[in-house]
């Protein structure tokens, strides 16, 4: 045999070997579920539990397999629905949002789109700062969140069945947040109260937004407002919308977690932690920017 004949022999030898070490693709039997079957999954979930006569709207892997045997005729484990749903449809696990019924959607879109950012340039070119204003409360019955216990010891946290409650009020602007604490409800007193307390702090003109509470509305808050000689204007936040105001969600972290499981033996003992974690709160910037982020306004 010739050089060229050997060479061309060993050239052929491993092209046959390349061929037989190819892979051959993933080993295995076929998935349960098509790509067009999964696409078919995905519409359905998307419709909500509710749309197929389950009560509460909560996707769990049972009532997923159970719709994969429904609509596929396909029995999957809750390990093989979890699979499904992770790595082929990238679903995770989340905590939902909450809306009330009550809410307009066409209103709250075009509050965003078209109110604030009218509010916003308008105090801008007038020297006003804007203020976001809500009210919440806490009381010696705890806010309970998770914590670390031994397995199959579930903590408790004992307090006063008879709790009393305290208020707060605060104003968030685009740098600093502002509050006072009250001992029962706010009404109008304390709403006036707290306006005074801003214009002591602020130097410049207000906008303060808020909702439609009855005391923002009362005639003791009309009258002071007036007696301001327009130095204080106040703006309506559309109706059931509170998560356009990022004093929501300076409230949800100030009781999930700078408050959580605190048990106290009185009402002065809830004010001076409250006041307290209030304060750490205003000395981390980072936190007032992430309030503002989760409201999704343009700023």
């Amino acid at each position: 045999m010739t050089g060229k004949a050997r060479s061309a022999a060993a050239s052929v030898r491993g092209s046959c070997w390349r061929v037989a070490l190819r892979s051959r693709g993933r080993t295995g039997p076929k998935p349960a579920l098509s790509d067009a079957d999964c696409q078919r999954l995905a519409t359905a979930l998307k419709a909500g539990p509710s749309a197929h006569g389950f009560v509460t709207e909560l996707w769990t892997a049972k009532r997923v397999g159970v719709l994969i045997k429904r609509n596929f005729g396909v029995r999957l484990s809750e390990a093989q629905t979890w699979r499904v749903l992770r790595e082929r449809l990238g679903w995770s696990p989340q905590r939902p949002a909450r809306r009330a019924r009550e809410q307009d959607a066409q209103a709250v879109a075009h509050w965003k789109r078209y109110t604030w950012p009218r509010l916003r340039r308008k105090a801008i070119g007038k020297g006003r700062t804007i203020v976001f204003v809500h009210e919440s409360g806490l009381s010696q019955r705890p806010t309970r969140s998770r914590t670390w216990a031994p397995k199959g010891q579930t903590p408790v946290l004992e307090f006063h069945f008879n709790w009393k409650n305290l208020s707060a009020m605060a104003g968030v602007t685009f740098y600093r947040f502002y509050f006072r604490l009250f001992d029962g409800a706010i009404k109008a007193p304390q709403v006036v109260e707290f306006l005074k307390h801003l214009q002591q702090h602020i130097d410049k003109p207000l906008l303060v937004i808020w909702d439609g509470l009855q005391a923002h509305r009362s005639r003791l808050v009309r009258e002071h407002v007036e007696s301001t000689d327009g130095h204080l204007q106040l703006a309506r936040l559309p109706a059931y919308a509170p998560e356009l105001n990022p004093v929501e969600f300076l409230w949800g972290h100030w009781k999930k977690h700078e408050v959580a499981n605190l048990c106290t033996k009185s009402l002065h003992q809830l004010s001076h932690y409250a006041r307290n974690a209030l304060k750490r709160m205003q000395r981390r910037p980072t936190l007032l920017r992430a309030f503002w982020m989760q409201t999704e306004l343009s700023l």
